[in-house]
């Protein structure tokens, strides 16, 4: 469903809120998504962010959409898949919203930071695909800035290096467009992208934290790993320091709140 943005708002904090568009059913993973978002952001969870769910068929059509009553946008993940065969109604609905939405902010160039399945849709948008091949489990792959980050004014602001989580069966492979990359990884190359001056994709997850990977890796299951090695996984997880990865939320929003 949509929140209507707070009366007077921008009026009052001089701020226009967030919006955050949904991809995914409600539940845990979809509340702590907004959770580290708005602690990120230092955003007010009330105020700040106005939630769309692509998947409530109440909603408005993202053509309906006016992105001027918005400071930006943000994108998130998803547990559907663009390369799955057998998709229900309310997943190609979903994925349907997801692309005119993605093609829109590429052509108004819409402050907006996409995450994994978020960024895969920008891709597709623009004509681009997903290859297989390249996906990654549960973990924290070191995260690298290209040489084009010390020119932009979000990952020029970041650790050269960080490490950051991600969970992901296809990936993005040439970025179509205008594309700029901005971060790789030694596995998945394509990790951090910037279309225009103001749409930037992630393929890792800057939403997730410590305590949220631990969400995750509950209710994924062994969709990801063998389920005898969960204990493996949140070892592996809980080791490594995301706080660079995070620091992506912030800055996109110390960059665009208006």
């Amino acid at each position: 469903m949509i929140a209507t943005p707070p009366v007077g708002n921008a009026k009052n904090s001089g701020a226009k809120p967030f919006l955050l568009v949904v991809c995914r059913p409600g539940g845990a993973i979809a509340a702590d998504e907004r959770k580290t978002i708005v602690e990120r952001g230092g955003l007010d969870p009330r105020r700040d962010v106005v939630d769309v769910s692509l998947l409530d068929p109440g909603a408005p059509h993202p053509a309906e959409m006016d992105f001027a009553d918005y400071s930006g946008v943000f994108i998130t993940g998803s547990p559907f898949g663009f390369g799955e065969s057998d998709k229900s109604p309310e997943h190609r609905r979903m994925e349907e919203r997801v692309l005119s939405l993605a093609g829109r902010l590429v052509d108004e160039d819409v402050p907006t930071l996409a995450l994994c399945f978020g960024m895969q849709a920008v891709a597709i948008a623009l004509g681009g695909s997903l290859i297989d091949g390249f996906g990654e489990d549960l973990q924290a792959p070191v995260i690298t800035l290209t040489d084009e980050a010390a020119h932009d004014a979000v990952a020029s602001r970041l650790p050269p290096t960080f490490r950051a989580y991600v969970g992901h069966s296809e990936s993005v492979g040439t970025p179509p467009g205008d594309a700029v990359l901005l971060a790789t990884g030694d596995f998945c190359r394509t990790q951090m992208v910037r279309w225009g001056r103001n749409v930037y994709g992630t393929q890792f997850h800057p939403e997730i934290t410590t305590p949220g990977m631990r969400i995750r890796i509950d209710a994924y299951g062994d969709a990801y790993y063998p389920a005898h090695e969960k204990a493996a996984v949140i070892a592996r997880c809980d080791a490594a320091d995301v706080e660079g990865g995070n620091r992506i939320i912030t800055e996109f929003v110390r960059r665009y709140r208006s």
